[in-house]
C-alpha cells in the first residue's frame, strides 16, 4: 500500500529552501546578538571623527 501523503517526503527543493532559510535565520540572529555595531560605525569614520576605545572605557 503506498501512500502519498505530502508531510512524509520532502521534495529536494524544498528542503534546500528549508536550510537556506533556517541559515538565514541564525546568521541574522548571530549579527543582531554578537556583532558590536557601534565599533563598526566607528570604523567606518574618518580617522579624526573616530572614538578611541581603551579597555571598554571611551576616551575622546
Amino acid at each position: 500500500m503506498s501512500s502519498s501523503n505530502p508531510r512524509t517526503r520532502s521534495s529536494p527543493r524544498a528542503l534546500l529552501g528549508g536550510v537556506l532559510l533556517w541559515t538565514l535565520i541564525v546568521s541574522v540572529l548571530h549579527l543582531a546578538f554578537n556583532v558590536r555595531w557601534d565599533s563598526v560605525r566607528n570604523g567606518l569614520l574618518p580617522e579624526s571623527e573616530r572614538r578611541l576605545d581603551v579597555a571598554y572605557i571611551p576616551v575622546t
